[in-house]
Order: C-alpha cells, then structure tokens, then sequence
C-alpha cells in the first residue's frame, strides 16, 4: 500500500508546494514548541471574538492553526490523487502553500506580539 502510494505521489503536480507545506508546518509546530518558555500561560488566537476571555486560549492552543493546515494539506493532497483535472490539482497545491504562509505570519505575529524575548 506505501509503495502504491508513493508511486501516486511521485505523478503529483506542484509536489514542491505540498513538501514546502508540510515541512513548514512541522517547524511551525517545533517553533512553538520552542518559545514556551517566552510566551505568557495564553495567548490571544481568536481575534473575531468578542473582547476579553474569549479570544484567549492556552498557549499550546497555537497547535491549532499549524495542526488545522496540516490536515488541509493533507486532504488537499488525497484530492488531488484522486481527481483528473489538471488545474484543479494545481488550484490545490498553491492554496495547500498559500494557507501555510498565512498561517506562519499570523502565529508569528501572535508569537513576537506577546511573547518576552
């Protein structure tokens, strides 16, 4: 089944952006991993809620964006095995890399906001 699977992957168009992808999110996750220790209990992730206690959340809850852009790229990845059309695989793979880039600014951004270095 992994060798079937690698093969698939082999034919995959645009490849580059969903290692870039994943390889980016997985040093997203390690950088937080990293800055615990300089960031304060919570941290404020969810900028649309009201003011106060509801945007906060623990600062391992920064998991969360790198975590949710790890399973898009994945099921992005799954789509564009299965499907036929060549500019929809395309269309995956750039928007796989385009909500990783987003997704580093913003916990960067949290991370150099409230973080004491």
């Amino acid at each position: 089944m992994l060798i079937f699977m690698y093969e698939k992957m082999k034919n995959l168009i645009f490849k580059n952006y969903y290692y870039a992808s994943f390889i980016l999110n997985l040093l997203l996750i390690i950088g937080i991993f990293l800055c615990k220790s300089f960031l304060p209990p919570v941290v404020p992730l969810f900028y649309g809620a009201a003011e106060g206690a509801g945007q906060l959340v623990p600062t391992f809850g920064l998991l969360l964006a790198p975590g949710i852009s790890l399973v898009i790229t994945g099921i992005n990845i799954w789509l564009s095995l299965i499907i036929k059309d060549e500019f929809s695989k395309k269309v995956l793979g750039v928007t796989s890399f385009s909500l990783t880039i987003i997704t580093t600014i913003t916990v960067a951004k949290i991370i150099f906001l409230v973080g004491f270095f």
